[in-house]
């Protein structure tokens, strides 16, 4: 698995008055149709308080999902984006919040956004508007301008995280000059040093030219917030990016920084996954007002609405500082040397796969033995792995009751659900990538599968997210325990009573599942647990071992993706490659009903050509290794 891209940021209601009755009522009800072109006459009017009216309609327009394709056919991003340089301080904020605020409903939205060609009034807000600007305690627009900066900022990274030219636009562009002002605390304070740190993580990460910039650029303004005193949530947030925004200058390799700075980043790491984000939530969701007997919740007002709003902001922090450290450490142990070596097997075709073939079964250099021993020694010794794991563990479901039906909370609700689903990605590189005994022994890789699958088939979750990520920890836990440090097989004593009863409701969901990367996680994972009945055959493992295989020969000849239908053959070669198997292998029917499926691989390939690297490695390995095997296997069962 490779490096975890950043999330978008979840979109922040800005300059949004639902009480402004009056700005509905001049939308005509009559049709949608109609409703836009009063929009556009109000963006296109001279008057500012008309421009901002129909940039209030227009937010309030996209906050419907069903509104957003009709808003980008109309070409509306074209009239709208001007108005970041508009002389009116209040229209560039409102403009700059509706934007980003439509950059982040969906990654192709930004596709349509770059078309409509946002990016060059962007980049002109920054050279006009920011390259000089400092916030002045004594002007009227303060706050509204700082507003619009982070805004704006934000809107940036969404573009660049989304779409390969928006960055090219940046490189072309003063930004990466001006935005390193941005980062003196005691000048523009936490939310727009913050803003910047989480803009600057995401843009240089694979950008050479932006890692050398920010590089000679904020070198000392970074060390500096490194170094930072205190343990308070915006405290931790600016340690933690600070922290990012550093190893991704020097391209992702933490171990080229000098030793201290190593050590000092990792403390950051590992202090600010201590805060029990749990406990925090909990005590937040105790501050709440209660309903009424009708239902309804009288928002808090005054000093009282004020520490609440400031307790919110608090915990909104900390999950950031959280999120961000969980993804600095997903991305140190994301074996970048494991995925060049299959993406440079896919620089020749198939009549050399034989070579690709060997030279991946005979990679014995372990992932554990990528990491440099300092940092391998950092990631255990501050626990990483535990601090990591209490992240995938939601508060109590009251709590999330709360926060999510509350209104000013409902963001706090979507960050809890992020960082679960982050932590699970973390956790399926930490398992391929620390050592068995650091990670509580095979005992412990068991209970974390055991954990995991509970959230795949006893929650019943509609994250899709969090179901890919929970399944790939269950396939990579069953991989941890397949293989010790040597290499060999360990004992299966956890599984040799599973019975065909325990396994049902797993294969009940592989055979619902609609997404692909699921179902592939699943059913190389049931093969990896069959896999380990093999040492342990008897009456009930050997009936085990049976189901799985029949129920991945049923699966294959319905799989209309050729790497799912790969991963399924290349799970049943690993697991018939043991010579034990070679009598379930005959009592299946595996050569046969193999070879029928043999014929349907190539056509499939031949038809799905357009595919990631990785899975076209893997599409070429199974169609290559597959009549080897059926030989071989052949001709075993025939000395049966």
């Amino acid at each position: 698995m490779g490096k975890i891209r950043k999330p978008k940021h979840n979109k922040v209601k800005n300059n949004v008055v639902p009480d402004n009755i009056d700005n509905e009522e001049q939308i005509p009800v009559d049709s949608k149709e109609s409703a836009i072109q009063t929009i556009v006459d109000q963006l296109q009017a001279a008057n500012v308080e008309e421009k901002y009216c129909g940039l209030q309609t227009f937010a309030l327009l996209i906050e419907t999902p069903q509104n957003i394709d009709q808003v980008i056919e109309r070409g509306l991003v074209k009239i709208v984006a001007p108005l970041l340089l508009d002389p009116a301080s209040s229209v560039r904020n409102a403009a700059a919040g509706t934007l980003r605020n439509l950059s982040a409903v969906k990654l192709d939205i930004c596709d349509s956004l770059m078309e409509q060609d946002v990016m060059t009034p962007l980049t002109c807000y920054f050279h006009e508007h920011a390259e000089k600007w400092i916030p002045d305690s004594n002007c009227k627009t303060k706050d509204e301008d700082s507003d619009t900066l982070v805004q704006c900022v934000n809107l940036l990274l969404n573009l660049c995280e989304s779409s390969e030219l928006a960055i090219k636009y940046l490189g072309q562009s003063r930004i990466l000059d001006i935005l390193p002002r941005y980062l003196d605390l005691p000048i523009f304070g936490n939310e727009i040093v913050s803003n910047t740190l989480q803009c600057l993580f995401v843009v240089i990460e694979d950008n050479p030219v932006a890692m050398q910039k920010i590089k000679s650029n904020s070198e000392m303004q970074l060390k500096t917030l490194l170094s930072l005193e205190g343990t308070d949530p915006a405290v931790l947030l600016l340690k933690t990016l600070s922290a990012g925004v550093i190893i991704n200058t020097c391209g992702g390799n933490i171990a080229t920084l000098p030793v201290d700075v190593i050590n000092q980043i990792f403390l950051i790491l590992a202090n600010t996954l201590a805060v029990d984000h749990r406990l925090v939530c909990s005590q937040l969701s105790s501050s709440m007002p209660l309903s009424d007997c009708s239902g309804k919740v009288e928002a808090p007002k005054g000093k009282e609405a004020q520490v609440l709003e400031k307790q919110m902001k608090s915990v909104l922090q900390m999950l950031d500082a959280q999120q961000g450290a969980i993804e600095i450490i997903a991305n140190i142990c994301s074996c970048e040397d494991s995925d060049d070596s299959l993406q440079g097997n896919d620089s020749s075709e198939s009549d050399d796969a034989d070579e690709d073939i060997n030279e991946n079964c005979e990679e014995t250099l372990l992932a554990e033995d990528r990491l440099p021993p300092n940092v391998l020694e950092a990631l255990v010794n501050l626990e990483i792995f535990e601090k990591v794991w209490a992240r995938t563990q939601l508060p109590a479901q009251n709590v999330v009751m709360i926060l999510k039906e509350y209104e000013g909370t409902q963001l706090i609700f979507k960050r809890i659900n992020s960082l679960q689903t982050r932590a699970l990605l973390c956790i399926n590189n930490l398992l391929s990538t620390l050592p068995l005994e650091n990670l509580g022994g095979v005992n412990g890789v068991y209970k974390v599968w055991v954990d995991a699958g509970k959230l795949v088939f006893k929650v019943k979750s509609d994250n899709l997210i969090l179901m890919e990520s929970a399944t790939a920890v269950m396939r990579a836990s069953l991989d941890k325990i397949k293989f010790r440090e040597t290499g060999t097989f360990t004992d299966s004593s956890l599984f040799r009573d599973l019975s065909l009863s325990d396994i049902e409701v797993m294969l009940t969901g592989i055979r619902e599942c609609q997404v692909p990367e699921i179902r592939s996680n699943l059913i190389r994972m049931i093969g990896i647990l069959a896999l380990l009945l093999v040492s342990n055959l008897n009456e009930i493992t050997s009936n085990v071992i049976c189901a799985i295989t029949e129920f991945i020969l049923e699966q294959s000849l319905k799989e209309n993706d050729v790497w799912v239908l790969a991963e399924a053959v290349d799970t049943l070669v690993d697991l018939y490659s043991e010579d034990e198997t070679d009598a379930l292998a005959a009592k299946v029917k595996l050569v046969d009903k193999l070879a029928v499926i043999g014929p349907i691989l190539k056509n499939k390939a031949r038809q799905q050509k357009k595919l990631p690297k990785e899975y076209k490695v893997l599409v070429s390995t199974a169609v290559s290794n597959l009549p080897r095997f059926l030989k071989y296997k052949k001709n075993r069962i025939s000395k049966l």
